[in-house]
């Protein structure tokens, strides 16, 4: 039976719940590389066997641990503007991610699908609803918003949001093909919350365009 430094048995201890949370509290001190079930098991104090009694394998615990990530992510409530609320849900996805560095790789590559990716998957559709979308349209636009938010939160882990070398290189590579008019010297770092921010300016301004350029019922533009 497992046991804990002290003797204590763990076996009637153990939950779904109580393995997500210890999970996401050694990611947070130790990153990416210690989401393995050994160094997960080692951190509760058990055998790494189980882990297995309560998720099938490694990918359905860090599934849950990626939820628990996200539960303090605010949903913004119906009555605001859903341009607004679809910016204020997104930057706090990437900011819960953020958060929990040890399990955003994980929300990067797979959004979770657990109660708070669900809940968070809802304000973001009845956002774009709200938008004038269709319905086909609605769910596209959803997905092109989360592979976004997914590639700036890689970008973040990767350059912290700072301005690094490969910054420097991009800098020096483009100013000659822009005939050096171009303040390519005041780009956002790669990752930055500044270079989030704008780019989801420009893909609800681009949303705002699509709905706006549809004619009317009497066949006027929108």
């Amino acid at each position: 039976m497992a046991t804990r430094g002290n003797g204590e048995s763990i076996r009637g201890t153990l939950s779904p719940e109580a393995i997500a949370a210890s999970a996401l509290a050694l990611g947070d001190q130790q990153g990416p590389d210690a989401m393995t079930l050994r160094r997960i098991a080692a951190h509760l104090g058990c055998d790494p066997m189980a882990l297995y009694r309560h998720f099938a394998n490694r990918r359905a615990l860090l599934d849950a641990v990626a939820d628990l990530a996200l539960a303090d992510v605010v949903v913004p409530d119906d009555q605001v503007p859903w341009a607004v609320r679809l910016r204020d849900l997104l930057v706090g996805v990437r900011s819960g991610a953020l958060a929990h560095p040890g399990i955003a790789p994980h929300i990067a590559a797979r959004p979770p699908l657990g109660p708070h990716g669900l809940r968070i998957a809802r304000g973001l559709l009845d956002a774009l609803r709200e938008s004038g979308l269709g319905g086909r349209e609605t769910v596209a636009s959803s997905q092109v918003l989360i592979a976004y938010v997914s590639s700036s939160i890689v970008m973040a882990m990767e350059t912290h949001g700072q301005r690094d070398d490969r910054w420097e290189d991009v800098v020096h590579a483009l100013g000659p093909l822009s005939d050096n008019d171009l303040p390519v010297g005041h780009m956002p770092a790669a990752g930055s919350a500044e270079q989030f921010a704008f780019g989801l300016e420009v893909l609800v301004d681009g949303l705002r365009a699509r709905v706006g350029s549809r004619p009317d019922q009497n066949g006027r533009p929108g």
